[in-house]
């Protein structure tokens, strides 16, 4: 800033110096021109001089040739300063890959050399004023994203086998082929995992066959294809005692679920005004007692850019879900998320609505989003009003909870959210954000014990509930109609290059209102997860996780309905990588390393430290 000042008080200085030598110059010369007219000629009458004065007023015209400023300064008189700049002329080199442009914005008042055409990098020397100096320009963080290459790199397909031990009786098995065409991609993967336990019921086998294909239509659009099938077999050891007396046919859990989705994707191109995403899917599970589930979705995703500022959304969502229990029962579920999308006013906004047509009626939700970036910072504000609607399939439910029932019947499930977040990009390696968000849910599932059976207490009387002994310990599914809660997120994330990344989240829920349960039963109110990879070099990768859960809500065991809190759970995991050679890789992997003993569903007590180690062979095509 005292520069500035001092270039603004020179440029003054000279601009009155140049007025002042100028005017003195030509009085001068006056002067001497008056001096020589007397000498040499008679002074004139008064009457004729008025009358020259008056006809050199009308007649004559004075030309005043430009002056150098070089000569006005030699012509200054000694006692007159004269201030020169003798700060040094500042250069900014500018090495780039690319070649740079002059921004009017970010860059002001460069001078830049003339571009050399040419493939290598080329240097630029910029005059910059020492004014500008001060300007500094912050761009956004990027986010790195690791990729993992096969290796050689050059290599067009493989197949990799994976096998595996450890504890517990565990084995584990895989078989992996990739094939990559001119136009097309294939990936098959086939594995089967089991293990035994402790309790003789704790036993699992897990089967898996999944198949993902692409197929490049033209540069512009793909068809991608996946088909799967599941069969998972394990059993309710839920007070079960040790020595059993029954066949475990009467505890087994057996799911077989298969499926296919087929995708046709429209790739975005600055050119094209229209870009649409069709997908279908469906799935078939079914279980050991022969209920089952049918799904089908049809989703399209549609978007048309009118202008640079403005975006037209439609997207339309169809499910329809057949649920085969104690008798049949169908939802139906047909979404519109017509939209508007503007980037103006230094915000992007999104103005839509949801209608949704459902088994049970027509509803309209709102479809609000607004984010703005705050000026001259690195926060980035995020606010909005939202709806989230389910088809509620029986497979979702097992994955929440792998003891339930069958259930009577499934419900459509309905998120009302409002939402306000602030995310920030400190650095391009560190990233964090935390919001608030508001939510009323309908029909969402709680999961709670079974009653137990009266035969239990009273001798003689019929079994009505739950025989624990003969089949185990079971959890009803129930869908909460009307519920109210507030939701706290937090997130951070690092990252440096494609060797080290750091991800952690946080939520906390707390429900406000409940209409029909007295708790959210089954519900983990605070989460905490934290997973990181490390690439240590070429061949040493390592990578854990650690989690944390807050006790459940959960019945107590008796035929009187006791509420009670689990205990809080912390689980360490680990595991690494070491490539041995281009075929070969060893890797472990270990499991509760705190050896904690918790239950995420009451009364079923999980294994303590497992440890499993095995090896993984390339064959290169």
């Amino acid at each position: 800033m005292s520069k500035l000042f001092t270039y603004i008080f020179i440029t003054f200085f000279l601009v009155i110096s140049s007025h002042q030598v100028f005017a003195w110059q030509k009085k001068k010369t006056n002067s001497k021109a008056k001096i020589t007219n007397t000498a040499k000629k008679k002074k004139p009458s008064k009457k004729k001089q008025a009358k020259n004065n008056r006809s050199k007023k009308s007649t004559t015209a004075v030309i005043i040739k430009p002056t150098k400023i070089e000569d006005i300064v030699k012509q200054v008189p000694l006692e007159i300063p004269v201030m020169r700049d003798t700060a040094p002329t500042k250069v900014v080199s500018i090495l780039s890959a690319f070649k740079p442009q002059l921004k009017s914005v970010v860059k002001i008042n460069f001078t830049n050399a003339a571009p050399i055409m040419d493939t290598q990098s080329v240097q630029y020397s910029y005059q910059v004023p020492s004014q500008n100096l001060s300007f500094s320009y912050r761009p956004i963080a990027l986010n790195p994203l690791a990729i993992v290459l096969a290796s050689p790199a050059n290599l067009v397909g493989n197949t990799n086998a994976k096998v595996g031990f450890g504890n517990y009786l565990y084995q584990f098995l895989s078989i992996n082929f990739i094939n990559k065409g001119p136009k097309t991609i294939n990936n098959l993967g086939i594995s089967t995992e089991s293990s035994e336990g402790i309790h003789p019921l704790q036993k699992f086998r897990m089967s898996k066959f999944d198949y993902q294909g692409n197929l490049m239509l033209n540069d512009s659009s793909s068809l991608l294809t996946h088909v799967f099938a599941n069969q998972n077999q394990y059993y309710r050891y839920g007070l079960v005692p040790d020595t059993l007396s029954l066949p475990t046919s009467n505890y087994l859990q057996k799911l077989t679920n298969v499926g296919a989705s087929v995708a046709f994707l429209n790739k975005y191109k600055p050119s094209s005004v229209f870009t649409y995403r069709p997908k279908f899917e469906f799935s078939h599970l079914s279980d050991v007692q022969n209920k089952s589930n049918t799904y089908i979705a049809i989703t399209s995703p549609m978007s048309y850019q009118m202008n640079k500022e403005m975006l037209f959304n439609f997207d339309v969502n169809f499910s329809y879900s057949h649920f085969n229990s104690y008798a049949s029962s169908s939802n139906t579920l047909l979404r519109f998320d017509p939209s508007l999308n503007l980037n103006k006013w230094k915000l992007k906004i999104l103005l839509g609505v949801s209608p949704v047509y459902k088994s049970d009626g027509f509803k309209l939700f709102p479809n609000i989003q607004l984010q703005h970036n705050l000026k001259d910072t690195t926060w980035v504000i995020k606010a909005g009003w939202m709806n989230h609607t389910t088809n509620t399939q029986y497979g979702d439910l097992l994955n929440e909870n792998p003891w339930i029932t069958i259930p009577v019947n499934l419900n459509i499930m309905s998120q009302d959210k409002q939402y306000l977040k602030f995310e920030v990009n400190a650095s391009k390696h560190l990233q964090y954000g935390f919001g608030l968000s508001l939510n009323r849910y309908v029909n969402l599932p709680f999961y709670t014990k079974e009653p137990l059976a009266i035969s239990d207490y009273l001798p003689g009387f019929p079994s009505y509930g739950n025989n624990r002994v003969a089949n185990g310990l079971k959890y009803y599914t129930l869908f909460e109609s009307k519920a109210h809660t507030i939701d706290l997120e937090a997130n951070l994330h690092y990252q440096f290059s494609d060797q080290l990344s750091i991800d952690n989240h946080f939520n906390y829920t707390q429900f406000n209102y409940i209409k029909d349960n007295e708790k959210p039963w089954g519900f983990v109110p605070v989460k905490f997860n934290s997973t990181f990879y490390w690439q240590a070099n070429k061949k040493l990768l390592i990578d854990g996780s650690l989690n944390f859960m807050s006790g459940i809500e959960a019945v107590k065991e008796g035929y009187s309905y006791v509420s009670k809190t689990l205990n809080p759970i912390t689980l360490l995991n680990a595991g690494l990588s070491y490539k041995l050679s281009i075929p070969w890789k060893v890797w472990v992997k270990s499991s509760n390393l705190l050896n904690s003993q918790y239950q995420r569903w009451a009364e079923y007590p999980s294994l303590g430290v497992q440890i499993n180690a095995g090896v993984v062979y390339s064959f290169y095509k």
